[in-house]
């Protein structure tokens, strides 16, 4: 059996593990991740058009197929992140020394990078993404410097490479991102037609999936998702990072904030990634209707979905009542998509009746 064969089959090996049926189009994804994988694995520099961007709608199997191929390669210089993970540590080490005498952030980018990747030879991105202007030109060196140094990079995402960045006004900053992706990178869609977050017998009962929809606050629903004592009175103050946070409760890994404190306040993605490290499980009550809070608010909710689902947090969410399986907002449809796909894992218990 030759190297490249041995790689496919890993794949298969771990589906078998868990069970798993692996569909066509996952299927015609995993030559190219065994190239890359067998890449990562030699001491020499990846040559041109071995690494891989693995893009299609949200529950399709990339991640697996990321994780699977991650856990597959033996070697001491590799690296798994998430993109919002990665890019945080990046931003806090390039302008960790900014207005410094001598400062200047073309060299404390390339600093940064160095320290990051160091040894690196295999590096997975998930929800790759680019949806800030301001960080085009950071992705877009990243992209160069990783191909440069003969890394392999591995990376899903929810968009095709020309919808990355898909403000119009600003699209343009990022095309030599794209040409780079495009030109340089093995790009696959994984477009089959199940969402199997959505099938109920291959969900699992820990981390984000272990959390709960409660369309009301009543005290059996409470019960029923173990969030006894019912809703918490105490004021807790919070500073994950420049901003203070009011929460109801923070203790014993939980974290319970009110929808209005965390949502409308000004919280920001960094500071959900901060407090994950020590709150495994998090419960948001007081979620208004669909059309009862601002654009803000269902932005910052919904970046909260992603970094809880992302870390493997469990969440509890307490109102949303009229929710009928259109996440609100006004985002981008590919960003709705995953939300909803995301949302939807769930467990969704339904109003006691004759409760509001």
């Amino acid at each position: 059996m030759n190297a490249l064969q041995a790689a496919v089959d890993s794949f298969h090996l771990a589906a078998d593990r868990q069970g798993l049926d692996l569909d066509a189009a996952q299927l015609s994804a995993l030559p190219a991740l065994a190239r890359a994988a067998e890449a990562a694995r030699s001491p020499e520099p990846a040559p041109q058009n071995i690494s891989v961007y693995l893009w299609g709608p949200p529950g399709r199997g990339k991640t697996w197929l990321l994780d699977t191929l991650f856990d597959s390669v033996d070697i001491p210089g590799k690296r798994r992140l998430h993109f919002h993970d990665f890019f945080r540590e990046l931003h806090a080490l390039v302008f960790a020394g900014y207005g410094t005498p001598g400062y200047r952030q073309e060299s404390a980018f390339t600093a940064a990078l160095d320290r990051m990747l160091g040894t690196v030879r295999l590096l997975c991105f998930d929800e790759f993404h680019v949806t800030d202007p301001a960080d085009a030109a950071f992705i877009t060196r990243l992209l160069r410097t990783v191909l440069d140094r003969g890394i392999v990079l591995v990376a899903t995402s929810n968009y095709a490479p020309q919808e990355l960045l898909p403000d119009e006004m600003f699209h343009h900053l990022f095309e030599p991102g794209i040409a780079l992706i495009t030109g340089h990178l093995q790009v696959r869609e994984l477009n089959g037609e199940v969402d199997y977050r959505t099938v109920p017998g291959l969900r699992h009962g820990s981390g984000f999936a272990a959390g709960h929809h409660l369309r009301s606050g009543h005290a059996h629903l409470l019960a029923e998702a173990g969030l006894v004592p019912p809703r918490p009175q105490e004021t807790v103050r919070l500073a994950p990072g420049t901003r203070t946070l009011r929460a109801l409760r923070a203790g014993g890994g939980q974290l319970w904030f009110d929808f209005e404190d965390l949502c409308h306040a000004q919280s920001a993605t960094s500071d959900y990634l901060a407090l994950v490290q020590d709150h495994r499980h998090w419960v948001i009550s007081g979620v208004p209707a669909v059309d009862g809070a601002t654009a803000y608010g269902w932005q910052r909710f919904g970046n909260v979905v992603d970094v809880l689902y992302d870390a493997g947090c469990r969440l509890d969410v307490i109102g949303l009542a009229d929710y009928a399986g259109v996440f609100p907002g006004t985002a981008h449809p590919t960003d709705l998509a995953r939300l909803c796909s995301r949302f939807g894992m769930l467990q969704q218990l339904p109003a006691a009746a004759g409760q509001p």
